[in-house]
């Protein structure tokens, strides 16, 4: 219902404020009441001030007082105030949807129309800029804006180290979105001496056009050139020695602003367009992330979960990794995957090592498109193993039973820490385990361990999602925020044990978490930790001299024939 129907006290107190205020006043005088096209009343009424006299209307919103009037000229299409929402729009007044409560009246936005107006102009021809209680936010300075540059904090200093007068050329990438605006992002710069300068920003290019941008530094306490016409700017650049390229778009920077201009030399026309300025830098992870960016992880399993798991890792600062999967994303995917419909028919170890240059441009990243306890050459098994043995940790996002046993002989020759997880089928909870040397025991045989927990519950052990659903149109399947949690949780596990925190903040090695009501769970959010014991003690065994000394020999022998082999071999073609 419309506020003046349910509150008519209130729309009683609203007139008799305004009333009072007109009759006390020399300043204020009522014009009517009435109601405008969205059933909202309104009061038109004019303030007097020493610049002369200004019509406005005072507009009650139907959910007042939730919300505050509004005070905007009455018919006049020119801008009063700096103040203002745009020419003719609603002034922007002491009250306002960040402070505003119940109690304050339309007598109160009144008064401070009239405050401010009074302040700008206080004489007739005089106009005295007034500071403004109001912080705007980048974005919403940007609102309605197209075309913008976006600046960097390492772009900004390198700008502001740019000798005076000095023409370079910058390779951008335009981000075009059809019905927002298309966004500049420099990516390097060439100076006269052939160095080229390069930001640490990814490579956009894929997402947009690549456009070549003019760039100098203009001296400090001197004019800029004037925007008027393109001739008129290029004149006055040429007067400092400078020829502008052939370019559409040119940055001009200053030891306190920069700003940047799109030039059409059909129209002889150059505007002025949105810089979006570097913020203050913010530490937005632990002093300990750090250490990541020397780290290296293998993700095996780039379905649903190991591509959230890659990207998370990627946001924390992971400088390396290694991407196992031998799948190309198709429509049905993008239910729960990380990735779109921008890489569909791609490989998924292809697309993620993408969506992960996106997320930090320094990660570097290997691909292998193999498929783990799949038809593969055995060769092929061999050296992806050792690859996986080079990589500080390896994580299993698979859920499949004979990639797990693969990497359980990588773990073994590498003697590397291993983490994995799976979602279970209906997504009601999920398992994530870490495996650490000398620390926990291996993996296999943790995982029986966690199968002899689910047997101790009375429980049968809960598939992971290896399917989805036994009948059409009744799917057993989790979701993509179940798939998510899960994810979550395992990126934790994994940043904490390449960070070495000691003791680590997961004082468990494996942990049930329940997301629905289930199996074990009682409710969402349970989580239930599993106790895999310490390491098995291996006692070593009585070498046997003899035979020690057997396969010694015999490794020796081959090693000899293989060398004269060689030799053989080398001798030959020297006389030939």
């Amino acid at each position: 219902m419309i506020w003046y129907f349910t509150n008519c006290q209130r729309l009683s107190r609203e007139r008799d404020g305004l009333e009072a205020l007109a009759a006390s006043s020399s300043w204020f005088s009522i014009l009517c009441w009435r109601i405008d096209d969205y059933a909202r009343i309104v009061l038109d009424a004019d303030i007097n001030v020493p610049a002369g006299k200004r019509p406005v209307s005072l507009i009650y919103p139907n959910h007042f007082p939730f919300s505050p009037p509004i005070v905007l000229p009455r018919g006049d299409t020119t801008r009063w105030s700096q103040h203002q929402w745009g020419n003719g729009g609603e002034l922007c007044l002491e009250y306002g949807p960040d402070n505003w409560h119940q109690e304050i009246s339309g007598a109160a936005m009144i008064v401070s129309a009239h405050r401010l107006l009074k302040a700008e102009q206080p004489e007739p021809g005089i106009t005295v800029e007034v500071t403004s209680r109001h912080a705007m936010t980048v974005g919403q300075d940007l609102r309605g804006v197209f075309c913008r540059v976006l600046l960097t904090r390492t772009l900004t200093d390198e700008l502001q180290k740019l000798p005076e007068s000095v023409m370079v050329v910058a390779s951008a990438s335009g981000i075009f979105r059809r019905e927002d605006c298309v966004v500049y992002v420099i990516a390097s710069i060439s100076h006269p001496d052939g160095t080229v300068w390069k930001d640490e920003v990814p490579d956009v290019t894929m997402l947009g056009f690549p456009k070549t941008v003019a760039v100098f530094r203009w001296p400090d306490g001197t004019a800029l050139p004037p925007t008027k016409t393109l001739g008129m700017f290029c004149s006055a650049v040429s007067q400092r020695g400078l020829v502008l390229p052939d370019v559409e778009i040119v940055v001009v920077a200053t030891s306190d602003k920069i700003r940047a201009f799109f030039i059409s030399a059909i129209e002889d026309k150059i505007s002025e367009v949105a810089v979006i300025p570097a913020p203050a830098l913010m530490h937005r992870l632990s002093s300990a992330h750090a250490a990541l960016a020397q780290q290296s992880v293998a993700i095996v399993g780039c379905g649903s979960l190991g591509s959230k798991i890659a990207a998370m890792l990627a946001r924390s600062g992971l400088g390396k990794f290694l991407l196992v999967d031998d799948d190309v994303l198709l429509p049905d995917n993008i239910v729960r995957h990380d990735l779109d419909w921008r890489d569909i028919g791609i490989h998924k170890a292809s697309s993620v090592a993408r969506r992960i240059k996106l997320l930090n441009p320094m990660a570097s990243i290997a691909i292998r498109l193999h498929r783990l306890g799949g038809q593969e050459a055995n060769g092929g098994i061999e050296s992806l193993i050792e690859s996986l043995a080079e990589r500080d940790l390896i994580v299993d996002a698979t859920a499949d039973p004979k990639v797990f046993n693969f990497l359980c002989a990588a773990v073994a020759i590498s003697n590397k820490p291993m983490v994995w997880a799976e979602v279970f089928g209906g997504g009601f909870g999920g398992l994530i385990a870490r495996h650490r040397p000398s620390k926990e025991p291996d993996p296999a045989t943790m995982r029986r361990a966690i199968e002899n927990w689910c047997v101790d519950q009375g429980k049968v052990s809960p598939r992971p999602e290896d399917h989805y659903g036994a009948e059409p149109g009744s799917p057993n399947v989790a979701d993509d925020a179940d798939v998510t949690v899960i994810a979550g949780h395992t990126a934790r596990m994994a940043t904490d044990l390449l960070i070495r925190r000691d003791p680590s903040m997961f004082p468990h090695s494996v942990y049930m978490v329940g997301l629905a009501e289930g199996w074990i769970f009682s409710q969402p959010f349970e989580t239930r930790p599993i106790d895999v014991g310490p390491p098995a003690a291996h006692p070593e065994e009585a070498e046997d001299t003899e035979v020690a000394q057997a396969g010694f020999d015999f490794v020796s022998r081959l090693i000899t024939e293989y060398q004269n082999a060689c030799s053989g071999s080398t001798t030959g073609s020297k006389t030939a």
